[in-house]
């Protein structure tokens, strides 16, 4: 699982360095636009199908997992409709950011693996 995961890290790095040359035009002089559009589609995807392997793993609940991942995929439909200029993208796009920020303002005990035993006492003054 660690090799999947350092696999997708360093895709995530490469889209997002594609990202950057695509929408801010920094860095056409390094490579063509249109390479970079291919370079980016193929990575994202590959760092988002790996890191959905490892869906269920780590130290947060199956129900953020899914609700961060839903958003990151439609963002990520919304950014590559961005490249095809299709209609609605930028819709996409936003529709799939809202479900990122949705899912990182979830309670603690939705995002969480703790006990009760776990979780940090609520009162200050507990002297």
């Amino acid at each position: 699982m660690t090799l999947l995961k350092r696999i997708a890290a360093v895709a995530f790095v490469v889209a997002f360095a594609m990202a950057v040359v695509i929408f801010t035009g920094y860095g056409q002089n390094l490579i063509d636009i249109r390479t970079a559009r291919i370079v980016f589609i193929v990575s994202g995807a590959v760092a988002l199908a790996f890191n959905l392997f490892s869906f269920q793993g780590g130290k947060h609940t199956p129900l953020f997992n899914f609700i961060y991942w839903t958003g990151s995929i439609v963002t990520f439909v919304g950014l590559v409709g961005m490249q095809f200029n299709v209609q609605y993208s930028k819709y996409i796009m936003i529709g799939g950011m809202v479900i990122l920020g949705l899912s990182l303002v979830l309670p603690a005990k939705w995002i969480t693996k703790m006990t009760s035993s776990e979780r940090p006492n609520d009162v200050l003054d507990d002297l």
